[in-house]
């Protein structure tokens, strides 16, 4: 995370910068099943670079609170099904840095696309049910833990309305797909994944500070 804070101040200096604004959207997203159907928010900074690209930085959280299952054949046992049913109140922090290119300049709209990433945080907070099947006896296990410094890389198209009530508030709406990492490579002895997949959709109003 020092990182990201440290190359984003580093692009501030460098850049010629023309007028800078802030952001709050809500967020829906579409993930495994860990966290499918997460709703969220984010807060946001943006420079604008060079008079029309967008030079951002972004803090959000993700929730999901629902219930899942899984049904898979086990290793040593390939012969019986092993059925789980899972209460989630899981949880992804991300902050994230993005530039993003003007693509479309209208009078009184704009479209920005661009490359993000960022760094993720997840609180996996599960209780399990496991039912008995064939061979496999039911149990009952609580998961609460952290994952932590886990890399994103996405790309981010965004679509922004300007002059709504105002001439310093614009509306925005985005799609951003991304991939996070998750599990370390060669790690042994746990059904999590390595990488997770994302779709999140993003509505929002942004607040110029300065022309």
């Amino acid at each position: 995370m020092k990182k990201i804070l440290f190359l984003f101040s580093y692009l501030l200096l460098i850049s010629p910068l023309y007028g800078q604004n802030i952001e709050i959207s809500g967020i829906f997203a579409n993930s495994s099943k860990k966290f499918k159907h997460s709703f969220g928010y984010s807060l946001g900074y943006n420079q604008i670079v060079k008079t029309k690209n967008k030079l951002g930085i972004s803090f959000s959280q993700y929730s999901y609170g629902a219930t899942y299952d899984d049904i898979h054949t086990p290793e040593y046992d390939p012969s019986s099904l092993s059925i789980t049913e899972t209460d989630a109140n899981n949880k992804r922090f991300a902050l994230k840095l993005n530039y993003a290119f003007r693509l479309v300049n209208n009078p009184k709209s704009k479209l920005y696309l661009g490359p993000e990433i960022g760094l993720n945080y997840f609180r996996i907070m599960e209780y399990t049910e496991r039912i008995a099947n064939g061979r496999i006896e039911s149990a009952n296990y609580t998961d609460d833990y952290w994952v932590n410094n886990r890399l994103g890389i996405g790309f981010l198209l965004e679509f922004q309305i300007d002059e709504v009530i105002s001439k310093r508030i614009s509306t925005v709406l985005s799609v951003n797909p991304e991939i996070t990492s998750f599990e370390e490579f060669g790690a042994t002895g746990s059904a999590d994944p390595w990488f997770f997949g994302w779709l999140n959709f993003k509505l929002g109003v942004s607040y110029k500070l300065k022309k």
